[in-house]
């Protein structure tokens, strides 16, 4: 049975950076990945393996959910053969995704990967974050310390707090973001991921597997703390 970690946020803190380099310290713990992403506006498939042609989520939930069907949807990455990838194409339609299909998925996932990162997509009222934030083990929240971390906090601060013990994590900081003001207005960060040119470098190249070679080594702590706070439930 697989471990489920949801990663959610507002908008541009970083998640799906934080799910490939979470991705990457499970594969040093000799573990099997796979990172399902809901984003429909910026597919993710594309971001993470370069072009694709394997079947994109809106395809995959366009009919009944079957194994074969979610193992033609899985992108194994070449360099990484431990870590899969199941997300938007550029031609899905979001619209046919329901959350039935999304607990299927994680249901015939559990057989597929001893860890599964599910990379939100900035609305908690969606399908997708709506389905993974309850039923997976462990919850991060990424919150940038600037206006989109404070607005995205404020409107969903009671949902966020009646999850079960959520990280808190303040995502892709920068020098000048207001971290005291964040770290008040959310009750304190459990971790932090700090924003460096290095990281949007790899990025832009297509090498977003390759972030924990170049990040701050808080954002090495925080990708390690999370990693061994549910592989801890898990072999415990």
């Amino acid at each position: 049975m697989a471990k489920h970690i949801a990663v959610f946020g507002s908008p541009g803190s970083g998640k799906s950076v934080f799910c490939a380099a979470l991705a990457k310290e499970i594969l040093n713990r000799k573990k099997r990945t796979v990172i399902v992403s809901g984003d429909h506006l910026i597919p993710m498939v594309p971001f993470f393996c370069g072009d694709s042609d394997v079947w994109g989520l809106g395809r995959l939930c366009a009919g009944e959910i079957i194994p074969r069907k979610v193992a033609q949807s899985v992108r194994v990455l070449k360099k990484y053969p431990d870590i899969g990838v199941i997300g938007m194409q550029l031609v899905d339609d979001m619209t046919s995704v329901t959350g039935e299909q999304l607990i299927r998925i994680s249901e015939v996932l559990n057989n597929m990967a001893d860890v599964v990162l599910w990379d939100g997509v900035s609305d908690m009222d969606s399908v997708f974050d709506q389905m993974i934030l309850t039923n997976t083990d462990l919850q991060v929240c990424l919150l940038t310390a600037d206006m989109k971390g404070i607005l995205y906090f404020e409107q969903h601060q009671k949902k966020i707090q009646r999850l079960n013990h959520p990280l808190l994590v303040e995502g892709l900081s920068r020098p000048y973001s207001v971290h005291e003001e964040m770290s008040y207005r959310v009750g304190g960060f459990e971790g932090s991921l700090p924003f460096g040119r290095e990281i949007e470098r790899i990025c832009l190249e297509g090498k977003v597997f390759s972030v924990d070679e170049v990040c701050h080594k808080k954002y090495r702590e925080t990708v390690e703390q999370t990693v061994e706070k549910v592989l801890a439930g898990k072999e415990g």
